[in-house]
C-alpha cells in the first residue's frame, strides 16, 4: 500500500507548474477525498482574510492565483481514541520571490509541494487502510511568485495566531504558509501533528539527498515517526 502513496507523490510532484496550480491542487485533493469517503473543506482567499491568514495569504500576493487552504479527514467507523495531523507544505512553484533563486536552483522548484502531497497521500493511505486512528491533513497551496504585489524584503505580516513577521526573505515563504497552518490545526485538538516540508536547502547541502532531518518537541515521537519511515524504505 505504501507504494501507491509513493506513486502518488511522485506524479503530484512532477507535474508542471502550470499544471498544477494550487486551485488545481486542491480540486485534486478533492477529488481524492471523494473517491475515498474522506471529509474536505477548501478554504479560499475570502475565508482565509476572515481567518486572519495573513501569513500564508501574503506568500501568494505576487502569483496571479492566491492560495488555498484544504483540509482533509479519514475518520474510523469505530471511535479513536488518536488524532493525528499532518501540516503539508505546498507551494506549487517556488520562485524565491522579489528574493530571487538562482536560475538553476529555481529548476526544479515544482516540487516544493511535496510536503502538501506527502499529506494528502498519507491521508488517502490510512483510509485504504482503514487505520483504527482518525486523521487529518492540512495542505498549504500557494505559488511564490514575484511581481508589484509581492512580499518585500523589510514587509512585517501577521500571522492567524496573532503575532508578526518581519520577511527579511522572500524565498523563506514556506515558514509563512505553515505557520498559519499550524496554527489553525491547533484549534482541531490533535494528539500529535506532523509537520511535513521542503523547507531548506541547506539541509541537503547538509545531510545529503538520502536522508531527511527530522526535530520536535516529543523525543518518543519523533523516534517513532523516523522508525515508520525506515520500515516503510
Amino acid at each position: 500500500m505504501n507504494y501507491r502513496a509513493v506513486s502518488l507523490v511522485k506524479d503530484l510532484v512532477n507535474e508542471p507548474p502550470d499544471s498544477l496550480t494550487p486551485s488545481k491542487f486542491a480540486k485534486e485533493a478533492e477529488k481524492i477525498a471523494e473517491k475515498n469517503n474522506l471529509k474536505s473543506r477548501i478554504f479560499l482567499p475570502d475565508e482565509l482574510v476572515k481567518m486572519g491568514a495573513f501569513a500564508f495569504l501574503s506568500v501568494g500576493q505576487g502569483s496571479k492565483e492566491q492560495g488555498r487552504m484544504v483540509q482533509l479527514t479519514y475518520e474510523p467507523k469505530k471511535k479513536s481514541k488518536l488524532h493525528i495531523a499532518l501540516v503539508g507544505k505546498g507551494i506549487t512553484f517556488d520562485s524565491g520571490g522579489l528574493s530571487l533563486k538562482p536560475e538553476k536552483a529555481m529548476e526544479h522548484m515544482k516540487s516544493d509541494m511535496a510536503g502538501a502531497a506527502t499529506a494528502l497521500a498519507c491521508v488517502r493511505a490510512a483510509a485504504e487502510l482503514q487505520l483504527p486512528i482518525k486523521v487529518t491533513a492540512l495542505l498549504m497551496a500557494t505559488e511564490n511568485m514575484p511581481d508589484g504585489g509581492a512580499n518585500r524584503p523589510g514587509d512585517v505580516v501577521r500571522s492567524m495566531n496573532g503575532k508578526t513577521i518581519e520577511i527579511t526573505n522572500t524565498d523563506a515563504e514556506g515558514r509563512l504558509a505553515l505557520a498559519d497552518g499550524l496554527t489553525y490545526v491547533q484549534t482541531l485538538k490533535p494528539d500529535y501533528i506532523i509537520d511535513i516540508a521542503t523547507l531548506t536547502g541547506a539541509q541537503v547541502v547538509g545531510l545529503g539527498r538520502l536522508v531527511g532531518g527530522v526535530m520536535g518537541n516529543d523525543e518518543v515521537f519523533v523516534q517513532e515517526v523516523a522508525s515508520a519511515g525506515k520500515n516503510s524504505g
